[in-house]
């Protein structure tokens, strides 16, 4: 995949690091590396046999980049609460601190999270009134999340990606569900757009005008859905 825009020039070797879930892990890359999805079994049965074939692979490849840290936990959503045993949410201190190395920070941030927050049909606003905590509200744990990855990696340049949607070539019957508990994902979406905004991040729109990607089950893209992914990565930068 070419890339001949000038102003993507500049990320020639710059160092990427991640924060995601199970879309965006590979095993031997990804840490930790008990929290991934692409194992052993699920690289055969996508295809994705290589981070070559990942779609972070392929777009830090197209732009020349380097992948410094792959912060990417299965299952992992932005919001968090007291409950869980341990902090693999993204607004956490272990998750937002740990994007770049003993000696070096990275030069670009990509946090794509927020699929699993609309899966579990996590609620959007904080109701101060109902006495939970504003990490667990998507709007206010993805502001955490960003003021923490900004006050750790000051002149890093934050992605922020909205999720994108996707279909099953090997499940005929499979259709999309926009709602999940009463939420449409595009309601997540309008959050991290207006994240994106009001902390000066770089908007990566994978929702609006952009082509689904194709799955092995219906969510986790294959091989083709990965170029897919990238493809759309590229085109909204």
């Amino acid at each position: 995949m070419l890339v001949n825009s000038s102003n993507l020039k500049k990320y020639k070797n710059k160092y990427f690091s991640i924060l995601g879930d199970s879309i965006s892990t590979f095993q031997g890359v990804s840490v930790p590396k008990d929290a991934v999805f692409y194992d052993t079994d699920k690289k055969l049965a996508s295809g994705v046999t290589t981070a070559d074939d990942t779609w972070w692979g392929i777009v830090i490849n197209a732009l020349g980049g380097k992948l410094l840290v792959n912060n990417s936990i299965s299952g992992s959503t932005v919001t968090g609460n007291k409950y869980y045993k341990y902090e693999s949410y993204g607004c956490s201190d272990e998750r937002t601190s740990r994007l770049g190395t003993d000696c070096m920070n990275p030069d670009v941030i990509i946090v794509y999270l927020g699929t699993n927050d609309w899966g579990h049909a996590i609620k959007i606003a904080y109701d101060p009134a109902s006495g939970g905590e504003k990490r667990g509200a998507f709007e206010s744990a993805y502001q955490i999340m960003l003021e923490k990855i900004i006050k750790k990696y000051p002149t890093a340049e934050i992605w922020c990606f909205t999720p994108a949607t996707s279909f099953c070539s090997s499940i005929g019957s499979f259709e999309f569900p926009y709602y999940c508990g009463g939420w449409h994902i595009s309601e997540y979406c309008k959050v991290i757009r207006d994240c994106a905004e009001k902390f000066g991040c770089r908007l990566i729109e994978l929702f609006n005008d952009k082509e689904p990607f194709d799955t092995i089950d219906g969510f986790h893209p294959n091989k083709d859905g990965m170029k897919k992914l990238a493809e759309n990565v590229l085109s909204s930068l």
